[in-house]
């Protein structure tokens, strides 16, 4: 999704290793990456809940590996903090 450095990708692979640890479910995975990537689709708004819902079966259904679930909220996590967010506030789910 972006391009990345080695130092940041490291940092990437720790959160996400750190991040699967927690052993979220599959499914509540697929909500939080369907959540994020919709919050960077409508330029740092929150997405309804129903499209939210409808991109998260659209990940289940392509089934990506746990790992590369955490990775890619990492991913997205990582780079959001790192992030002035436009003029937005903070997103509500980075901590």
């Amino acid at each position: 999704m972006f391009n990345h450095d080695d130092n940041t990708k490291h940092e990437i692979s720790v959160a996400a290793y750190l991040f699967a640890e927690k052993r979220i479910p599959f499914d509540n995975l697929c909500w939080m990456l369907a959540e994020r990537h919709l919050y960077l689709q409508n330029e740092f708004q929150k997405a309804d809940e129903g499209s939210i819902s409808q991109r998260a079966t659209e990940i289940y259904y392509t089934s990506p590996s746990y790992d590369i679930l955490c990775w890619l909220i990492s991913e997205i996590d990582l780079t959001l903090k790192r992030a002035n967010y436009g003029g937005h506030s903070k997103p509500y789910f980075i901590l």
